[in-house]
């Protein structure tokens, strides 16, 4: 329907209006190359929150490292030598050197491994989110676009109607049949149309320039409507309730791994040790293992444990007042497009009635029945419910696009 409309707009126009109104029109055109998931994919790329993706990234291979480390902390080497030199100077010695290897409590590094999966898993979701984010902003920046062009076609239509009736009232005040009064009034009313007109370009204009800042394109797609979407309420498979269950269950996860946050490690120390009793005695050389244990560390760990907990709450809280956020915005663009659809019927009729009494008005003026006055009155009823009918039908594919972005579906 709007299919290389703007240009014909712009090329018919440009036969009547001095090449002046027209030097700062942004000249756009429709590409069926260009796709609605084209751009989706060139404002995805653009998206500032998608520079998180790559801090996400480095946490996982961070978290993975650290899972797939042999000891559960970085091993130190110890190094000790005691002698008597500054107190009986007998000749002691001892030399001593070990190694204290920090080891995973039984299940640590198993949940571990799990918040890499689970924040792995986080990734593509989160992806999806931006995606539909981006579909938004599409929606957002192409329908006013579609909008103003309609907007644009309907008061040239009426400018063109004046015209035409100014150069009729012209022609009659030329033969005598009418006053001089009724030309400046027909004059008046068509260059009304034509600052109409020109508001309406120029509203174009801006929603042109919000397309390409937004897209970085100076070309529309040639299709953008949709189809309505059949599903009816909002499911778990929605990007912003997905993420937000994915989130849960690395919640989930890291309340499991609090249990080890505050936690003492086992420590395996190795070492070895030389040493003698005096001058008169030669080395001795052992070598020695030991290993520690915390002692009753759980109430070093409850704090972080309910910590985790907490937070594993209030998501559980934010999902549910999500889904009946997306629930209570999906329940209000179908209403409003149910409205719309519905009113489409009565102001085809209202169109219907309106050109019928127009017509009864033009015959009745051509007659000297009614004044110029009237008829401008009953031409411009027709034209606002021909125009109404118009941005309705446009308005109702713009609901429709508004249910499926509500429903979470991406372009």
């Amino acid at each position: 329907m709007f299919r290389n409309k703007l240009a014909c707009v712009f090329v018919v126009t440009g036969l009547v209006l001095s090449p002046s109104i027209f030097a700062e029109t942004m000249v756009f055109e429709r590409s069926s190359s260009m796709t609605l998931s084209f751009l989706v994919k060139n404002v995805y790329e653009r998206y500032l929150p998608r520079q998180k993706e790559r801090a996400q990234q480095q946490q996982i291979d961070a978290n993975t490292e650290f899972a797939n480390a042999r000891f559960a902390d970085a091993a130190s080497i110890n190094l000790e030598h005691y002698n008597d030199v500054i107190g009986s100077s007998d000749g002691y010695q001892e030399w001593q050197g070990s190694v204290d290897l920090p080891l995973w409590l039984p299940g640590q590094k198993q949940q571990q491994l799990a918040l890499s999966h689970t924040l792995s898993a986080e990734l593509p979701v989160y992806q999806q989110r931006l995606l539909l984010d981006a579909s938004a902003r599409v929606r957002a920046v192409l329908w006013p676009v579609v909008l103003a062009e309609t907007d644009v076609t309907q008061t040239w239509q009426t400018w063109q109607t004046a015209q035409e009736l100014q150069q009729n009232v012209v022609s009659r005040v030329k033969a005598g049949d009418l006053a001089g009064t009724e030309a400046l009034l027909a004059n008046s009313h068509a260059l009304e149309m034509q600052s109409r007109f020109l508001q309406a370009q120029s509203e174009l204009d801006l929603a042109l320039a919000r397309y390409q800042n937004q897209t970085g394109e100076n070309t529309l797609p040639a299709i953008v409507e949709e189809t309505l979407s059949t599903q009816t309420i909002i499911d778990q498979h929605h990007p912003y309730l997905a993420l937000l269950d994915q989130k849960i269950s690395t919640l989930r996860t890291k309340q499991e791994l609090a249990r080890f946050d505050g936690a003492i490690n086992p420590n395996l120390s190795v070492g070895i040790r030389r040493e003698r009793g005096g001058h008169d005695e030669s080395f001795t050389h052992s070598v020695g293992i030991g290993i520690s244990f915390a002692l009753d560390d759980a109430v070093y760990r409850n704090a972080n444990i309910a910590l985790a907990a907490s937070s594993l709450a209030d998501a559980d809280i934010e999902r549910l007042q999500l889904e009946r956020e997306l629930q209570a915005d999906l329940l209000r663009q179908r209403h409003q497009l149910q409205a719309k659809q519905q009113q489409l019927e009565l102001v085809a009729e209202q169109e219907k009635t309106a050109k019928q009494y127009l017509l009864l008005q033009q015959r009745a003026f051509d007659l000297g029945d009614i004044d110029l006055v009237s008829l401008l009155r009953s031409q411009m009823l027709a034209n606002d419910a021909h125009n109404r009918k118009i941005s309705l039908q446009v308005s109702i594919k713009h609901a429709i696009s508004a249910v499926n972005q509500s429903l979470g579906i991406q372009l």
